[in-house]
């Protein structure tokens, strides 16, 4: 990946670089300006100028040795870079990008070795896939253009290089160094842009994560497998102190187990205590690359940031590769409302993986997410705290409207059983008193009992019973009271958390009750399915006799589906009726 190489520009890590890996870009924010369709214009652009510059003027482009063969290319080339444009404005360009700027140099160096060698006045086409690999792909792709450019052209220019005394050595090697040095230069420019463009959709990929309905553990998961991604690292460690038990923590996803959800899990305080063993306020990067000894370079076992003061730390250095069991690994302390509260781990089994300036991106990205993560944990307090305010009140309820009804009702059990024992002749109303207590107790319980099933799961987000088991009891009441007939499919499991359960059900509710109100269907259907980490919903009804579908946005629903980070769509099939779409990230 083109963030995992860097920009770094040594010799040492030109030789690893061939083994980094360029993932395919495909956000908007990533791409940036280097859209498909301008670089297949500015390609078209360029072969129409090398044409007419060669049949205008054949002297001054310089075609002298091959001038049936140079017209052909550059005819070939022109076709090429035509076909390719209309399919790029089309948006049905099938060709790879990579492949495209490969073979952009190859027409290039054909044309060069037709025409004049490195004096051909095609030489300067050569940065136009430079370009289009550095800008598009980053330092990597860049700088593997660049050499391949730099050997081809120095190949063709030592074959069509005149014999002794017209060979100039000066002009020969100033061409090919410029090239070389030139392509560099771009590839080094093209890959710092490249990795900020990515280090800014990642923060704006880390921002959807601030859902409470999520939890902390998944949140953690999500953003630790995103960044081991985002370096193609090995391994994500986050360690954590846990101030309420006193204890530590150790959440961990590893390119093996990409579907760990970031569970914490107990430390010991030995294992804690040498994770943690570091400064607080320090930072190390390994296998990264020192700028001091300038253009080259040279590779550093570890280096140490203060983050506090962001200057790079002399000396010795207290290291924990050996630890780690990793060829390169950068950590960074976990801070909060300025307290250290974890730190962060990232490993790798090659060098290059990270350099010094990923330290203040890893803190700018926790520094965005501890606040949502502190939300979450507030949000999950406020719920526990709201459902133990719920269960004391039901607890009075209870001993209100149930308990001291019963025990009037034992109180008066055992006064008959007192005037039974006397032979007493008062029991007959004594026994229509209690009767009539025991019915005031039953028509509590009832009432009480009905303003739980009404309310209970819209208060408490729980469906104890399940998603689809609620759903088609509803269905069937809903049906039977309405004489709508309901039929409600669930083509996958159903693993949802409660809340999200409760949710849905409100807008399975309120979908059912639009069918109802604003149209004459005699049946819907109700679809739910979990697929593609969503959960898709889906409520359709029938043709209305007589009548035409009418554009609408049902508002509660989609202000549901978007308070929980889903979407609505409303579609109208050629057979009639309608059907209303919700789909929910998981």
């Amino acid at each position: 990946m083109a963030a995992a190489c860097g920009a770094n520009g040594t010799i040492w890590q030109w030789v690893t670089v061939l083994r980094c890996e360029v993932s395919t870009l495909t956000d908007p924010l990533v791409l940036g300006a280097m859209d498909v369709r301008v670089i297949a214009v500015m390609r078209l652009v360029l072969a129409l100028l090398a044409l007419l510059s060669a049949y205008i003027n054949p002297d001054v482009a310089e075609v002298t040795h091959y001038v049936t063969a140079t017209y052909a290319i550059l005819a070939c080339y022109l076709a090429y870079s035509l076909v390719l444009c209309i399919l790029a404005v089309r948006r049905h360009l099938t060709i790879s990008v990579t492949v495209a700027y490969w073979a952009d140099l190859g027409w290039y160096i054909l044309l060069i070795g037709s025409s004049n060698g490195t004096n051909s006045i095609f030489s300067s086409l050569l940065f136009f896939p430079i370009l289009v690999a550095s800008f598009q792909w980053g330092f990597t792709s860049g700088w593997h253009v660049t050499l391949v450019a730099t050997v081809l052209f120095t190949g063709v220019g030592f074959t069509w290089a005149p014999a002794e005394p017209e060979f100039d050595l000066g002009r020969f090697l100033l061409r090919p160094t410029s090239l070389w040095v030139l392509g560099y230069m771009i590839a080094c420019w093209g890959g710092a842009e490249t990795i900020l463009r990515r280090r800014l959709a990642l923060l704006k990929d880390v921002s959807a994560l601030s859902n409470p309905r999520f939890g902390v553990d998944r949140t953690f998961g999500t953003l630790m497998e995103r960044l081991r991604a985002f370096y193609n690292a090995d391994m994500c460690m986050l360690v954590m102190a846990e101030p309420h038990t006193g204890g530590y923590t150790l959440r961990r996803v590893s390119r093996q187990t990409p579907e760990a959800d970031g569970r914490a899990e107990a430390l010991t305080e030995d294992v804690a205590h040498l994770l943690l063993a570091l400064p607080a306020t320090q930072a190390q990067v390994s296998g990264s690359v020192s700028r001091s000894w300038g253009w080259f370079g040279a590779v550093m076992r570890v280096q140490a940031y203060d983050i506090v003061t962001g200057e790079r730390l002399p000396g010795p250095l207290q290291e924990i590769s050996d630890i780690l069991a990793a060829e390169a690994y950068i950590t960074v302390p976990v801070r909060y409302r300025g307290e250290i509260v974890g730190r962060l781990y990232l490993t790798a089994t090659r060098r290059y993986t990270f350099e010094g300036s990923d330290v203040d991106f890893l803190l700018q990205v926790l520094e965005h997410t501890m606040p949502t993560i502190d939300n979450i944990r507030l949000v999950d307090r406020l719920a526990s705290d709201a459902a133990e305010a719920e269960r004391r009140r039901i607890a009075r309820d209870l001993h209100d409207s149930v308990i001291q009804p019963y025990i009037g009702l034992q109180m008066g059990l055992m006064a008959i059983a007192k005037k039974l024992a006397t032979h007493s002749p008062d029991v007959d109303e004594d026994l229509k008193q209690l009767l009539a207590l025991t019915g005031a107790g039953i028509a509590d319980l009832r009432h009480y009992m009905g303003e739980l099933r009404e309310t209970g799961a819209a208060e408490s987000g729980l469906l104890p019973a399940g998603l689809l088991p609620a759903v088609q009891r509803f269905a069937r009441k809903f049906a039977e009271a309405t004489g709508i007939a309901v039929h409600v499919e669930a083509k996958t499991a159903l693993p949802v958390p409660d809340r999200l359960a409760a949710e849905v059900f409100q807008m399975v509710a309120e979908g059912l009750s639009n069918v109802r109100r604003h149209t004459r269907s005699a049946q819907a259907t109700v679809t739910l399915a979990c697929q593609n980490d969503q959960l898709c919903l889906s409520i359709a009804n029938d043709v209305t006799p007589g009548t035409a579908p009418v554009p609408f946005t049902p508002r509660s629903i989609t202000e549901r589906a978007v308070a929980l980070g889903g979407c609505v769509h409303i579609e109208w099939p050629a057979h009639g009726g309608t059907v209303v779409r919700v789909d929910i990230p998981l």
